[in-house]
């Protein structure tokens, strides 16, 4: 990956890397508030050695004492040391318990050494210091005495007693929430790269393009109002409007292989659930009838049939949808004049409407039935422009199948939610069933400008019932303001 790959992902996921600043600033800050506090008291001690009468023998003398330094501070942590000072205290603590305490350094280049211990109570570290020290002067006065025998030649004497210590040993607050933040800081920066590379959800268009080797030819933004109303309100000036439009005119002047005509009988599929489908179907075709173009809406969908429900239908429309429709026609029970339901309205504009009709116990299989090409070439002949909302590819064939069947095929891929390994899958199950991909469609993409009063339809003054495809109606991503619209009006083509 490149840097500004990383620096993407870093801007994408600050959220992260900030939530774990807060959170290890305040484990610092737990840290010094509920933790144990140690306290240290300290004593310093001065070897002191016989004076040379000479340069040589001062200069020898010091060296001594340097070194004396260094072994009485190493005998202050022993065992001897210890356990008499722990009989001074009068058992009060064990020798080992003590000897864990105490710490002694030896001051670089001088012969001072300090002796110290710490203890979580600020009298008792000063007690137990004094103990030791006391205990470390007197060993040492012996092991010198035994060593030459009458008058030692060096000895430690205490220049400073043990202090009572008042604040305690280790970092303050401000420095353990510092580091705690700091710590965050760098965890957040690695959670959140581990993040970015493996959460492969698309996130605009040239990823999707990217994923499918396929043109993307339009994007619908991610609009608040839209999930209030059953159909898109093309009267309205809005930018989810203007992006229909586009999606309509680039569909005008696609061209398929050899096939000098633009495609007529359209598939709208998607990897999964919830991209959609239905909503884009119902909208493509209010847009070309906008356009003055004949379309019939087909609802190929025998998993999860939305459009009877979404769509403002009367009473007896309902119960023709009921009674006959798609899988009717396929199988021979009723002919295609009685299965549809024309002029259901879209807005100002009408459409006719092939629903679903009874679902069969084996609805995979009436698209394998030749019945169904010849359907939707009639369909073709009939209509400018024939509309089939399909289940998703990663759950049925059917959606491969009606594509088969279809001039082409329109892939939907939503925004911060289809990953680009479905998008591949969803165009390997196409070309496995030698559909045509027309194109993709990027739905739900960020940076709608956001309108809080919303027009009714004036086809419909309730929101519709939802289906498990348009679970995407209420956006669920959080939607991006933007300043301006980025699409200019190309008109009615």
């Amino acid at each position: 990956m490149e840097i500004k790959e990383y620096l993407r992902i870093l801007s994408r996921y600050w959220w992260v890397i900030v939530v774990l600043a807060v959170i290890g600033g305040a484990i610092g800050w737990a840290t010094w508030q509920f933790g144990t506090r140690e306290y240290q008291s300290t004593s310093t001690l001065f070897v002191a050695t016989q004076n040379g009468t000479t340069v040589t023998e001062a200069y020898q003398n010091n060296l001594f004492s340097t070194d004396r330094a260094n072994s009485y501070a190493s005998l202050a942590t022993s065992e001897q040391v210890a356990a008499r000072a722990a009989d001074q205290l009068k058992g009060s603590i064990t020798p080992d318990e003590l000897r864990g305490k105490i710490t002694a350094v030896a001051a670089p280049k001088t012969v001072l050494f300090t002796v110290s211990v710490t203890d979580s109570d600020p009298a008792m570290a000063q007690t137990y210091a004094n103990a030791v020290t006391d205990q470390l002067v007197g060993l040492i006065g012996e092991l010198e005495t035994s060593r030459r025998g009458g008058t030692p030649a060096a000895g430690a004497v205490v220049v400073d007693e043990a202090n009572y210590p008042i604040k305690p040993v280790g970092l303050g607050m401000p420095i353990r929430v510092a580091v705690g933040a700091a710590g965050g800081v760098l965890l957040g920066i690695l959670a959140a790269i581990l993040v970015g590379v493996l959460d492969r959800r698309v996130r605009g268009r040239e990823p999707v393009a990217d994923s499918t080797d396929a043109a993307v030819i339009g994007g619908l933004p991610a609009d608040p109002s839209r999930s209030k109303v059953g159909v898109v309100d093309l009267d309205r000036d809005g930018l989810y409007a203007e992006r229909l439009r586009e999606l309509r005119t680039n569909l005008r002047f696609a061209r398929l292989s050899d096939d000098p005509e633009p495609p007529k009988v359209i598939a709208v599929t998607s990897p999964s659930s919830g991209e959609g489908r239905t909503t884009l179907a119902i909208d493509l075709a209010a847009a070309l009838a906008e356009a003055g173009r004949s379309v019939i809406l087909v609802d190929g969908d025998f998993r999860g049939s939305a459009l009877a429900e979404r769509l403002p239908l009367d009473a007896s429309m309902k119960e023709s949808a009921a009674a006959r429709g798609l899988s009717t026609t396929i199988a021979g029970e009723s002919n295609i004049v009685e299965a549809i339901i024309p002029d259901v309205p879209l807005g100002h504009h009408r459409v006719a409407l092939l629903p679903t009709g009874p679902i069969p116990a084996r609805p995979g299989e009436l698209w394998a039935n030749d019945r169904a090409t010849e359907l939707l070439d009639e369909l073709g002949d009939t209509y400018d422009y024939v509309v089939v909302d399909t289940p998703p590819l990663g759950q049925y064939n059917d959606g491969a199948l009606v594509a088969a069947l279809s001039d082409g095929a329109l892939l939907l891929a939503r925004i911060r939610r289809t990953t680009s390994a479905k998008l591949r899958r969803g165009v390997q199950t196409l070309h496995a069933a030698n559909a045509i991909l027309i194109g993709t469609v990027a739905t739900f993409e960020p940076g709608h400008r956001r309108q809080l009063n919303a027009p009714k339809s004036a086809t419909s003054n309730a929101a519709p019932p939802k289906s498990a495809d348009d679970e995407d109606d209420a956006p669920t991503e959080g939607l991006v303001e933007s300043s301006q619209q980025s699409a200019s009006r190309h008109g009615s083509d």
